[in-house]
């Protein structure tokens, strides 16, 4: 990018070469074809859990269920399989910034539980301490939901608006309600522990399945 600018000589300018940059981007990995052949087994498993009323508990969601422990403790096929397809996108994710002669196989644990929203539910604005990455995929998402959407906060909180001037829009500035990720069957997202989330509440047939993880030390 050129811009004129002013020599100190009266009636001349010069060019100027300048530029924008962003900085600090957060980054989150999004895989639309995540491994939906399980996908069958693991809303079976969901069923049968939740017909045991100790596997609930209530955490960040308001209302649906939430499962109470550590589904990848979990003695099943499916689980063991879940897990090393997710295993398999966490490490494509941490070897996505590194240069190609130093990628390699990271040593860390995955722990997770499953969400089984209906109409009407939704999870409040949270995030996940004592990890390094958070993850979602979805299971099951109706065909016809309205609402739902994932919706990641800018980081920086309310530092944003510590710099608002009136009548000066500023691009870094938005509303405050965050970016949305509207969410589809088989579809897995993995953002930094740190970024706050919420999910909205929806309107539609049937409920919506996810598995959400995190990855920590081993």
């Amino acid at each position: 990018m050129e811009q004129n600018g002013a020599t100190g000589a009266p009636g001349r300018e010069r060019r100027i070469k300048i530029g924008v940059m962003p900085v600090f981007s957060t980054w989150i990995y999004s895989c639309e074809d995540g491994p939906q052949h399980l996908n069958e087994r693991l809303e079976q498993l969901a069923q049968r859990l939740m017909q045991d009323e100790r596997n609930a508990t209530r955490r960040t969601n308001h209302g649906g269920w939430h499962y109470a422990f550590d589904l990848f403790k979990l003695e099943e096929p499916v689980i063991a399989e879940f897990r090393h397809h997710m295993e398999q996108h966490v490490q494509a994710f941490l070897n996505h910034f590194r240069p190609e002669e130093r990628r390699k196989k990271d040593h860390f644990r995955l722990e997770g539980w499953m969400n089984v929203n209906r109409a009407g539910d939704h999870n409040v604005l949270h995030c996940h301490p004592g990890c390094f990455l958070s993850a979602t995929y979805y299971v099951r998402v109706p065909a016809d939901m309205k609402g739902g959407e994932i919706v990641f906060r800018d980081p920086r909180g309310p530092a944003v608006a510590m710099y608002e001037t009136p009548e000066i829009e500023l691009p870094w500035v938005g509303s405050g309600n965050g970016i949305p990720f509207t969410p589809a069957t088989g579809h897995l997202l993995i953002f930094p522990a740190w970024l706050e989330h919420r999910v909205e509440r929806f309107e539609g047939s049937g409920p919506r399945i996810s598995i959400a993880f995190n990855a920590t030390n081993p």
